[in-house]
Parts: C-alpha cells; sequence; structure tokens
C-alpha cells in the first residue's frame, strides 16, 4: 500500500518502520483483500497529519452502477476477457486507444478531510494509489461489511455502520459512513462518500 497523504521517505520511520494493516476482522471474520488494508490505511494516515479530523470526504465521478461484481476484481476481469474473446482484439484496441485521447486516463480521487463544519485539507490523492476506476472496487467493500443489501447499493443516498478489529496492531476501527450519489448527466453520477472514523485500542484475545 503506497503513502497516500505523504511522499514516502526512506528516513521516515512512519514509512518504514510502522506495521500496515495486514488483517481486519469484521464480525469474527478475517479479510485480507485491498479494502482491508486500504481503509484503515487512509483512516491512520489522516488522524496521524490531522489529530482533530472527525470526518473524510472522498468524491469521484461514477461511470458504473454498484454490484457485487466490485467485490470481486478477479471474476470481473475474467467476465471482461470472456467478452473479448470475439471481439477483433486490434480494432478494441484502437478503440479504447481513441477513447483514451478523446478522455484521457481515469480521473482522480478528491479527498476532503473536516473537523466538524470547518475543512482541514482539500486535495486529489495520488493516481497511482488510487483513482476513480478503482474507488468502486473499495467501497462496495464497506457497504458489505456494513450489510447492507445490494439492491439498495445505488440509493440516491445510504448509511451504514461498523467495527473492524485490527488484532495484530490491536486497534479497533468504528466507521459510520454515507455515499450520496448526484446525478450529472446522461450515464454519469459523482459518489461522494462521507467517514467518521474512530480508533481505539483493541482489548480482545
Amino acid at each position: 500500500m503506497c503513502a497516500l497523504l505523504r511522499e514516502p521517505s526512506e528516513n521516515d520511520e512512519n514509512d518504514e518502520g510502522r506495521p500496515r494493516p495486514t488483517v481486519l476482522h469484521i464480525d469474527g471474520r478475517p479479510y485480507v483483500n485491498t479494502a482491508a488494508k486500504f481503509w484503515p490505511t487512509l483512516i491512520d494516515e489522516v488522524l496521524e497529519e490531522y489529530p482533530s479530523a472527525t470526518a473524510i470526504e472522498l468524491t469521484a465521478p461514477a461511470h458504473s452502477p454498484l454490484s457485487r461484481r466490485f467485490l470481486d476484481p478477479a471474476s470481473a476481469l475474467s467476465e471482461a476477457l470472456a467478452r473479448l474473446r470475439n471481439v477483433d482484439i486490434h480494432a478494441a484496441i484502437a478503440s479504447t486507444l481513441a477513447e483514451l485521447e478523446l478522455l484521457g486516463g481515469p480521473a482522480s480521487v478528491m479527498l476532503r478531510i473536516l473537523a466538524g463544519d470547518a475543512e482541514l485539507a482539500n486535495r486529489d490523492l495520488p493516481i497511482d494509489c488510487i483513482d476513480a476506476d478503482i474507488l468502486p472496487y473499495l467501497v462496495t467493500w464497506l457497504l458489505e461489511w456494513t450489510g447492507l443489501p445490494e439492491s439498495k447499493w445505488n440509493d440516491e443516498f445510504l448509511s451504514g455502520a461498523f467495527t473492524a478489529e485490527d488484532r495484530p496492531r490491536r486497534r479497533t476501527y468504528r466507521i459510520d459512513h454515507g455515499l450520496r450519489r448526484e446525478h450529472l448527466s446522461e450515464g454519469l453520477h459523482r459518489w461522494s462518500l462521507t467517514i467518521m472514523p474512530i480508533v481505539e485500542r483493541f482489548n480482545g484475545d
């Protein structure tokens, strides 16, 4: 997991000497996927740099509705490859390059850090760590861990909360979140995700 808020340095013990999250336990079940590492890393970095922060907001354009297929990127990739089996690969590459030239690469994810109503920071997250195309794969895990049914995932607004245990690092994360879906134009929406985290010492076994 790359540094999200600061440039890594060989002399920075926060990057080199501090253990990173490797597994989260949620309702007693361990998770070791990318989402289980990304969310505590983001929360840790925000609270380390901005101790008074009470909310983290991520905003990005959304090109596809959220669904359970985002929980399994490998299966989504296999489905995409299967669709290409009967496609002229040269024509597909030419079409993709033309689209990239017209639209550019994936959009950035904008981060806002808040303390109550006060804005502490406003910046784009590093594009080599996360972009608007990757964000849905991370957001859907928040909804899954919260226990929200898939039928609600594309509502205009939904909210929930869950508790995650980082047992190796002796931390408990209480994550309250709200996800707003705003229509921009035909076929294009914008997601605004607000996370209100509380981090405490884990006292379990």
